[in-house]
């Protein structure tokens, strides 16, 4: 993988109050204390020295790109299942699998095959940090991989994009999801307005669905929140006790690989929002969700399936100028 991205620093707004909450994971090695943080197995992501690594339990994961050691972000994913056998050196085996969509991956030069109720072929591309993915639906039933070559830490999952790698032995094997979330909005949270911004980074799928990035909810049913739409746009919804009274599209293009800014802008019937310093798109009707309690940063069960990058929150309603300023 290759992203041409720098750094990236906290967004500046003016001089009439900056952000109460900022969170940097980008090149980070710690959470901030109010984040916590579980997730019930141990996860794979590569280190600032472009190392495959072991996180714990409940260890959060600060990748890195592998092959230009830039820092990618806070790694949120869903929990997936490595389906084949001894994944460090592949071998040929059959494999018992669903009838939904499913992706093989592996580094190094070698071949597999797919046959029985799945068909495909997937030759790598080169040696490891490089990696080969095939996305495939079978049948329900048994699928044979057969194997040739050089195909080290191999992955087959249900799903239509390839996750981190999962190392197996002599048994499948389980990653769990990664949640992460801020559990009080004392004292940074102005109920009345604000300002959401982020910076995240779909590496992993092409957001066709819906996946969130910021959310600030409560448990009814209210929520302000950036996320990705799906179909590759962006969104900021605003939604107070099931009713939605804000759904905005910011107008700036979502790129495979490249970092989205996003921001969204609240006061009752005044919303607005900007995405990558896009045109703001406003909403002049609507109240602002009361109870809101808690965080939860690329998920809940959307997950990102990426990275967060930035997390900031003004405890005000910036300017359109200003939320174009900040995503750009």
């Amino acid at each position: 993988m290759s992203f041409g991205f720098g750094m990236g620093f906290p967004p500046a707004a003016s001089a009439a109050g900056g952000p109460s909450l900022n969170l940097q994971f980008a090149g980070n090695s710690v959470l901030d204390s109010r984040i916590t943080f579980t997730r019930a197995s141990t996860g794979t992501y590569f280190n600032s020295a472009g190392v495959l690594t072991s996180a714990a339990i409940n260890e959060p994961r600060f990748d890195y790109n592998p092959t230009t050691l830039a820092p990618l972000g806070l790694l949120i994913e869903e929990q997936r299942t490595n389906l084949v056998l001894n994944s460090a050196t592949l071998i040929t085996q059959s494999v018992t699998v669903t009838g939904v969509a499913h992706t093989l991956s592996f580094y190094g030069t070698g071949t597999v095959v797919i046959s029985g109720t799945g068909t495909g072929t997937l030759v790598g591309s080169g040696a490891f940090p490089t990696r080969s993915t095939l996305t495939f639906t079978p049948t329900v039933g048994v699928v044979i991989l057969t194997v040739t070559g050089t195909v080290t830490q191999a992955q087959l999952e249900a799903g239509a994009f390839a996750t981190s790698y999962i190392p197996t032995t002599t048994a499948a094997a389980t990653r769990a999801a990664d949640d992460a979330s801020i559990t009080t909005l004392t004292p940074w949270f102005n109920a009345t307005e604000g300002t959401l911004y982020s910076e995240s980074l779909l590496t992993r799928q092409n957001a066709t669905s819906g996946t969130n990035v910021f959310y600030i909810y409560s448990t009814s049913n209210s929520v302000i929140k950036l996320y990705y739409r799906g179909a590759g746009t962006t969104g900021a919804t605003v939604v107070d006790a099931t009713v939605t009274q804000a759904d905005l599209t910011p107008t700036g293009a979502l790129t495979a690989n490249t970092v989205a800014k996003l921001s969204l802008a609240y006061k009752a019937n005044d919303f607005a929002s900007s995405g990558n310093g896009g045109t703001v798109v406003t909403d002049a009707s609507g109240t602002v969700p009361t109870g809101l309690s808690q965080v939860l940063l690329g998920s809940p069960s959307a997950y990102l399936n990426g990275y967060i990058r930035t997390i900031t929150y003004y405890p005000r309603r910036l300017s359109n100028a200003e939320l174009q300023s900040i995503t750009a």
